[in-house]
């Protein structure tokens, strides 16, 4: 979702808006010196550098979201219950993005090219997420956007890899993968572009992974169309063999969905479901499927509940951008700028505070308005100030998709919380893991229910109504020229004229 947007604003020219029109292109630094002097290579105990000391670095993080429909309400520090020991759980307790693993030696060509930059030198990062769970994450460029992108890996109960969501294949994505185990069950949760991108390249160097896919993915030949749960068994098998040939790739099968024939008690067969999932397999699904005829083809995303470790994996469902004070320079900076970040870009980039708020708001799509902090060169980007320390629903999800299919969202969020057994979130960018459950989930979707006041509304993501014009213009654009479905939701309620 976010590059569709992304494609749109650069095809149509729009690049005036507010939130697009800096005037500081953020400035790459040259790979041979990140490679030679900014990335040492790390043993096998993540965190620890190759002459034994800790890989702390300086301070902001990043990492932003691609395609789906779901938002999180705020969520105080000390929200979930308590850990084993009845001892308070933080938001972001679990996420340490210092404590990192890199094998720069092992390469980091993409071939063939990747989509998107980085071409020639794209670094992976691996962070270990508890109760056997990992991160593995590149960055993405496009425009004046950067963004970190992750696959999570979890070890399954036999001792097999579950990799969702799988990125390049680079020889250093694939030595940190290969150091967890076998690959044995691969899942693509989504069919944005920038999560299904690397799945032919991927599939060619784990061939022997079983592979399960959304409903409604596309590749060179076509579409490659849904399993639903009033299906035959050799319906299915039919659907599941021809999206082999549109993907490019054998799959196993496609992850099934309730269609709009399916009676409401109608539920998916055995010979529907992969080997991980249902009453014998280790995770719960909902699918979310959206598919409007304005638009250019459907949107989906799944949602897996792991039952043995509570966790809860989405690709777009939810952020939650880490806190990192930029208008206070004399305050501790609550979490580290991400270090996969010194691989692409120079010293002096990084350190200019105003680098974080102004990489969120770009690539959530809110524009780069500021106020003065009275600190000089330390404005104040309400915009961020709202997002950050969070658990939302990333602003251009909210205008782009729950604007246009508000039931169908509505829907899967009732389908996740009825599943339950979650008391955590891995999602494909920003912070992660997120220390929320069912409960808090739910409330993150305030702006799609009528019981919920303008008070409510705003203390849940509490943008200001200005900052919404970036969205508003986009979307107008796209309804008064008929460029896809038109938006019948207001997803800006609850905001306020500051």
């Amino acid at each position: 979702m976010y590059l569709t947007a992304l494609f749109l604003l650069a095809n149509i020219g729009i690049s005036s808006i507010e939130a697009w029109s800096t005037s500081e292109r953020l400035q790459r630094r040259d790979q041979s010196t990140v490679l030679s002097s900014l990335i040492p290579e790390y043993d096998s105990q993540e965190g620890v550098d190759s002459h034994g000391g800790t890989s702390t670095r300086r301070g902001v993080i990043l990492q932003l979201g691609g395609t789906s429909l779901a938002l999180s309400r705020v969520c105080a520090a000390n929200c979930l219950e308590s850990d084993g020991n009845n001892a308070p759980l933080s938001l972001l307790s679990s996420y340490k993005p210092s404590e990192f693993k890199t094998l720069p030696s092992a390469g980091r060509i993409v071939s063939p090219p990747a989509f998107l930059p980085p071409i020639n030198e794209r670094a992976t990062y691996r962070y270990a997420m508890g109760r056997n769970a990992w991160a593995l994450e590149q960055l993405l460029a496009f425009q004046n956007v950067t963004a970190t992108i992750r696959t999570n890996v979890v070890k399954l109960d036999g001792g097999g890899l579950w990799v969702h969501n799988p990125l390049y294949p680079t020889g250093e994505y694939c030595a940190l993968l290969d150091e967890l185990g076998t690959v044995t069950d691969v899942a693509l949760g989504s069919n944005a572009l920038e999560h299904k991108a690397a799945m032919r390249s991927f599939m060619r160097r784990y061939p022997g992974a079983q592979v399960w896919v959304s409903p409604g993915q596309y590749g060179p030949f076509g579409s490659c169309g849904d399993v639903t749960f009033d299906m035959t068994q050799e319906e299915v098998e039919n659907t599941v063999r021809m999206a082999s040939k549109t993907l490019g790739y054998k799959i196993a099968g496609i992850i099934p969905r309730r269609g709009s024939s399916s009676t409401s008690d109608a539920v998916a067969q055995k010979y529907m479901l992969p080997r991980w999932a249902g009453e014998a397999g280790e995770f719960d699904f909902s699918a979310l499927y959206v598919d409007l005829p304005e638009n250019a083809g459907p949107v989906s995303e799944i949602a897996f509940v792991h039952r043995s470790s509570k966790t809860l994996v989405v690709t777009d469902a939810v952020i939650c951008v880490p806190p990192v004070d930029a208008s206070n320079p004399t305050n501790e900076k609550p979490f580290p700028i991400q270090p996969i970040f010194s691989t692409y870009f120079d010293d002096p980039t990084i350190d200019d505070p105003t680098f974080w708020p102004r990489t969120v708001l770009q690539a959530v799509f809110l524009p780069l308005r500021q106020l003065p902090s009275g600190i000089p060169d330390h404005p104040i980007f309400p915009g961020y100030k709202a997002l950050e320390g969070r658990v939302v629903r990333a602003p251009i999800l909210r205008a782009f998709a729950d604007a246009r299919a508000p039931d169908a969202v509505r829907d899967w969020v009732s389908s996740i919380v009825q599943t339950g057994g979650f008391d955590r979130i891995l999602t494909a960018h920003f912070a992660s893991p997120i220390n929320v459950g069912p409960k808090e989930f739910e409330l993150a979707f305030a702006h799609l229910y009528d019981k919920s006041t303008a008070d409510d509304l705003f203390q849940s993501l509490p943008i200001y109504c200005q900052d919404w014009s970036t969205l508003n213009s986009l979307n107008s654009f796209i309804d008064d020229n008929a460029l896809g479905a038109k938006t019948i939701f207001d997803y800006r309620r609850g905001c306020k004229a500051e």
